[in-house]
């Protein structure tokens, strides 16, 4: 299965509360940190994807959020 297929799959299964980090998907799915980040660039740009971005400040530090628009 290729990255950006286990990364969809993930975001699809995870389309309720705040929304899922990078480094969660990553845990869960085997791809890098770095290949999550990239290939949900790919599913919005080149895909069409509606995935929506959050910032939090979580203990004095910023975390991103991702979640796919239903």
């Amino acid at each position: 299965m290729s990255q950006i297929v286990k990364v969809a799959k993930y975001l699809r299964s995870h389309t309720k509360g705040n929304g899922v980090t990078a480094s969660m998907i990553a845990n869960s799915t085997g791809v890098p940190r770095t290949n999550v980040m990239k290939r949900i660039y790919d599913l919005r740009v080149n895909e069409g994807f509606n995935i929506v971005t959050n910032r939090r400040n979580v203990g004095g530090k910023t975390k991103v959020y991702y979640r796919m628009a239903v």
